[in-house]
């Protein structure tokens, strides 16, 4: 009996040792794959026709760590304020079309960059922790005076900054802002209102995303700076554009696997807006999918409109600002 008792000792510790060995090894060795460049992502139309010399310089303020948030100021009315967030691997350059858009409709617009983007933080695609894009928020509010009760404050997202436009207003951050905007927003990679990898422009690392996520899971937070997400597009990281994602930037920026949970709990005025012809997300699933979620949140299917187009022409940031007035009372 004692033989045979070692004998399953030793083999239920072989085993685990070969578990942990592959789990670690997952983690170590599997990356993200470079997709082919999808321009449906990539490339913001009209972009090349665009007077550089009109757009803001860049401003920054230190968030609490003395690290940078850079952003890029549209000024206007003193009490009607946007703060205004760009896409995935994009940067607040990318969001100008809709900043005047914004700004001639009357909304002081701060275009940021969020940390790991453009010029904003310390490492390009990465951040310390995941909950540090929400601390960053609160210290831009406070340090850029938006926190005057005169004010009527809009958080408007686009895509990734869609989600981290919901992931605000259904977190501890959600009091910050009077209204939430969110522009063609990534929900969930289980959501159907998600094609699959984002219609191609999202190439993820899902057995490393998954081990981290079981390391997260036991509050763990190891190995969380290695890239788990490659986005479709051929750019170099710089001050304008992000490649690679880090775990804790892809984690820290959208909504969590208990999306549903989140949406349906919020309650400040907020409004989803989208084009029929978004190459990343399902349009048509949105107003169903939000009616049984949190029937609260308003949804609008711009007809036409590509994904990238929402924050691009004429047409549709003319009815992304008419939508805020109407959500600052306009």
């Amino acid at each position: 009996m004692k033989h045979w008792i070692r004998y399953f000792l030793l083999t239920l510790g072989a085993l685990v040792v070969l578990a942990v060995g592959a789990f670690a090894a997952v983690i170590a060795f599997d990356s993200p794959k470079t997709p082919p460049v999808l321009a449906a992502g990539d490339s913001v139309p009209g972009m090349a026709q665009w007077n550089f010399a009109e757009i803001p310089r860049p401003s920054s303020i230190a968030a609490r760590d003395g690290a940078p948030l850079a952003y890029r100021l549209y000024p206007a009315r003193a009490d009607r304020a946007v703060v205004l967030v760009h896409g995935s691997s994009g940067s607040g350059l990318e969001m100008h079309k809709l900043g005047q858009a914004l700004q001639a409709a009357g909304a002081t617009v701060y275009a940021i960059s969020l940390r790991g983007h453009g010029g904003s933080g310390t490492a390009n695609g990465d951040i310390a922790y995941k909950n540090q894009l929400d601390d960053d928020l609160a210290d831009f509010v406070k340090a850029t005076g938006l926190t005057d009760k005169h004010t009527h404050r809009t958080l408007i997202g686009f895509s990734s900054g869609g989600a981290f436009t919901l992931r605000t207003a259904s977190g501890p951050n959600h009091g910050l802002f009077d209204a939430y905007l969110s522009i063609s927003p990534y929900i969930g990679q289980d959501s159907p209102t998600n094609k699959p990898n984002a219609g191609g422009w999202a190439s993820v690392a899902v057995p490393r995303l998954v081990a981290l996520a079981i390391l997260d899971s036991f509050a763990l937070p190891w190995f969380q700076g290695l890239p788990v997400v490659h986005f479709a597009t051929a750019a170099k990281p710089d001050k304008n554009r992000t490649p690679v994602y880090s775990y804790r930037l892809v984690t820290g920026l959208h909504l969590s696997r208990d999306w549903r949970t989140e949406l349906a709990r919020i309650r400040e005025p907020t409004q989803i807006m989208i084009g029929s012809n978004d190459e990343l997300f399902n349009a048509d699933r949105f107003p169903p999918l939000l009616q049984s979620l949190n029937p609260r949140i308003a949804v609008t299917v711009l007809p036409g409109p590509s994904h990238l187009a929402m924050i691009a022409t004429p047409e549709t940031t003319a009815a992304v600002a008419a939508a805020w007035k109407a959500l600052a009372g306009d």
